[in-house]
């Protein structure tokens, strides 16, 4: 009686285009090798998976098989050793566990009599030589990989927002989507409104065409690209960390960061009205004078057109013209804006103190380092846990999202510390060219804009009587700024022009200039 075989052939992707190996012509030979050697072949397997590990779906096929065949099956038969695996410990095993099914696994090109104890030195030559040139082949993509992440490139597929694109030098780099980009700019600041939560901002942007399952959407709001930052893992002894990308942001990290307190709990889901206008941009800051409740606004048909009115909500007759009201507002922005002698100085002040705090950063960073590999140790020693049953698989998956929650947070404080100070300065410049021109900003600034100038100047609520206004808080620094500059203004009798005070029991002088 004949000898039987099994035909397994397998291929990947790169090995056909770089060295020829078809499926079908390692058919092809394996067909002729039992024709000459006069054994049937019984069955036939082809395979297009990596040889890394014997998890491929045409080899557990193959092993149904034989145990289904114990007795009929002889050989099962290959081209050559690197089609077999490329797993040298794996392969040992699986020679075995064939054999005790009565089935000899060779290679019709490299053939072993594995019954000679001395064949078995030439075939681990001939495993691990493919499995060497695996790892060679891992090693240079991962080292190719590491270094382009570190220059901040963007290696995978383009997250929604942006394109993959090939630069003159052939490099990949990714750029904003025309349509996508707008969307995902959208989508942050609608989460930082409070309106949504998750699914509602979900099932809201879908209609405007971010269309994506619920499991994944998540993932968008804590994605650290949308902030230029690329995330370098740990390679070797080089610890895991965050660079600047060579790609534009879309998201500023303020932004950013209120959104992941927001999905972490840390941060207050704001209810924010629909009534909001452009005519409103004080609504939600008013304090009334009468009773101390909060104020809203409202329009008025009369007279062939509306007006538009502040007016207490909890109905005291305290009511008052918008525009009256915008207008002073917008006239006391231009009564405290710095001088540029004043804001000059403190941005010299504040280039000094970032500059100086490079010096210390160092130790800083020293000490996350150390917290960031103890948290690693900790999922680690979790891990083990769970493998030893000491733990169950939900109490680890709860402790390593915990811990690699932390670390991200604690990488991006890294990234922080070891931005150049030309960032800071970069910034600083900024600002202060911004409070120069407070007043006029405000003017032609969107309303969105408006409220944040608002509510960043006066932390506390605003009560406005008699054209002017007075204020439960004000922010420190702007009050610090404008106390300077009221002091190096014009003074009569020795005294500061003006005087900040945070009561609102006492209207703040000069915040509407005299009439």
């Amino acid at each position: 009686m004949s000898k039987r075989a099994i035909l397994y052939t397998r291929v990947s992707t790169d090995e056909q285009a770089d060295k020829g190996y078809s499926l079908q012509h390692q058919l092809e030979r394996l067909q002729r090798h039992c024709e000459s050697h006069g054994i049937q072949s019984i069955a036939h397997f082809k395979e297009d998976f990596s040889a890394k590990t014997f998890e491929r779906p045409e080899f557990r096929k193959l092993i149904k098989f034989s145990k289904e065949n114990i007795g009929r099956v002889d050989y099962i038969f290959f081209l050559n050793w690197s089609r077999f695996s490329r797993n040298a410990a794996d392969s040992y095993g699986m020679i075995r566990q064939l054999q005790k099914l009565g089935i000899e696994a060779q290679a019709i090109e490299q053939p072993l009599d594995l019954s000679v104890p001395e064949n078995k030195m030439m075939l681990a030559f001939y495993l691990a030589a493919p499995e060497v040139e695996n790892d060679r082949r891992s090693l240079n993509t991962a080292v190719g990989m590491h270094r382009a992440k570190k220059e901040g490139r963007f290696m995978s597929k383009a997250p929604f927002g942006y394109r993959n694109i090939r630069k003159e030098d052939g490099r990949g780099v990714i750029v904003p989507h025309p349509v996508e980009a707008p969307l995902v700019k959208n989508l942050f600041h609608e989460f930082c409104t409070g309106k949504y939560d998750t699914e509602g901002l979900r099932r809201a942007m879908a209609l405007k065409g971010l269309e994506v399952s619920r499991s994944r959407f998540p993932g968008i709001l804590r994605n650290t690209v949308y902030t230029g930052k690329i995330l370098v893992p740990a390679f070797k002894d080089e610890p895991e960390h965050f660079v600047k990308g060579q790609h534009e942001a879309l998201i500023d990290e303020h932004t950013f960061q209120r959104v992941q307190d927001i999905l972490d709990g840390k941060g207050t889901m704001r209810k924010s009205s629909n009534t909001t206008r452009d005519e409103f941009p004080l609504r939600g800051f008013l304090q009334c004078r009468l009773c101390g409740g909060a104020m809203t606004a409202s329009a008025s048909k009369g007279n062939g057109g509306k007006y538009y009115y502040y007016h207490c909500q909890k109905g005291c007759e305290e009511r008052f013209k918008a525009s009256v009201a915008n207008e002073s507002f917008q006239k006391f922005l231009t009564y405290i804006k710095p001088k540029d002698g004043v804001i000059n100085l403190y941005e010299t002040i504040l280039k000094d103190t970032f500059k100086n705090l490079g010096k210390t950063n160092i130790s800083e960073i020293k000490k996350l380092d150390e917290i960031i590999d103890r948290n690693r140790n900790r999922i680690s020693n979790a891990q083990s846990l769970m493998l030893d049953a000491e733990i169950t698989s939900k109490e680890y998956n709860q402790i390593k999202a915990r811990f690699e929650k932390e670390n991200r947070d604690l990488l991006n404080q890294k990234l922080e510390l070891s931005s150049g100070r030309d960032d800071y300065s970069e910034y600083v410049s900024m600002c202060c060219n911004f409070l120069k021109t407070m007043d006029s900003n405000y003017a032609k600034a969107s309303l969105e804009i408006k409220r944040n100038i608002i509510g960043s100047i006066f932390p506390g609520k605003l009560i406005f009587e008699n054209s002017e206004y007075r204020t439960t808080r004000v922010n420190e620094v702007v009050s610090l700024i404008c106390l300077n500059n009221s002091e190096l203004g014009a003074k009569k009798g020795g005294q500061p022009k003006n005087n900040f005070k945070l009561s609102s029991q006492v209207a703040l002088a000069g915040i509407e200039p005299a009439s």
